[in-house]
Formats: structure tokens, sequence, C-alpha cells
């Protein structure tokens, strides 16, 4: 198993491993909107034999101000014949820890929080963050620098996310 930065020649691959992974070509569209719009911050991928078996795609979160405030993990997909294995959980370690050395603050997420927590990430709610997608604050989370937003912040994934 082998992860590294994405390639032009991979992005066909990284589109079908999305469409398979999600049965459905949005999360691929998106991946291709943030690249073309250069709003793809982090893009790896895992290797196998030569072949891809996983993505992961991590792009700016910002405040109503615009101002970036972190970066956002989504969307993570595996090849379905390939899915619990671990490949997914490699890509969300070594892209987490790819962020912070960038320098990213905060990582966030909105996802199963049975299996986000055992990356480290936490409710954003209790720390008065909350995501457009999720106002509720049931699946968003955070990791990182936790300190306590002013009220009830809302922050923004990219405008590609909008499918």
């Amino acid at each position: 198993m082998r992860l590294r930065t994405e390639k032009h020649s991979d992005i066909n691959q990284i589109t079908e491993i999305h469409n398979q992974a999600f049965n459905g070509p949005d999360e691929g569209k998106i991946v291709n909107n943030l690249r073309k719009n250069k709003n793809l911050t982090i893009s790896l991928v895992c290797e196998i034999d030569g072949k891809l078996a996983g993505h992961i795609a991590y792009s700016p979160i910002r405040n109503k101000n615009e101002d970036v405030i972190g970066i956002g993990l989504a969307p993570v997909a595996v090849l379905p014949s390939l899915q619990n294995q671990g490949i997914g959980s490699k890509l969300i370690e070594h892209g987490n820890k790819e962020a912070f050395d960038m320098g990213f603050k905060k990582i966030f997420v909105l996802g199963d929080p049975e299996y986000y927590s055992r990356f480290g990430f936490v409710s954003a709610k209790e720390y008065n963050y909350y995501c457009e997608y999720d106002p509720e604050g049931n699946h968003f989370m955070i990791k990182g620098e936790l300190s306590k937003a002013s009220g009830g912040t809302i922050v923004y994934y990219c405008a590609e996310f909008n499918v």
C-alpha cells in the first residue's frame, strides 16, 4: 500500500473510485470541480500493486466573512471491493497529518461520529461550530485547535459541494 499525492494521470481513476464508492457521480464531480477551481488543497491516493484503491480530498472551510478558518475532509472513497481493509483509515490519518503539517489548525468533517471519533474528531457543536449541511450539529466534527468560537459560528464548505 502506497499513499501519495494525486497525479494528473490519476484523475479519471479518482473519479471512478468516487462513482463506485458512492453509487453515483456527485462526489466525483465535487472533487473535479474543487480541482478545476483550485480549491483542492490536499488530494491523496492509495495505490496497491500499481492500481488506485482509494482517494481523499481536503478543501478550505470558511466563515461568513470568507476567511479560511480550517480545512474540510471530504470526500474520502475506497473501491467497494477493497473496503473494510484499512485503506480509508490510512488515507484519513495521512491526510490529517499533511493538513496539520501545512499549518492548518482545524480539520472539519461531516460524517458518522462513531467512525470519525476513532481519528480524534469530536463534536464541533461543543466548540460552537456548525455547518450549513448539518444545522443541528449531530454529524459535524472537528479535530485540532479546540478553542470555542464566539456564538454559534456557521462555517461553509466550498461552493463546489452544492451539487
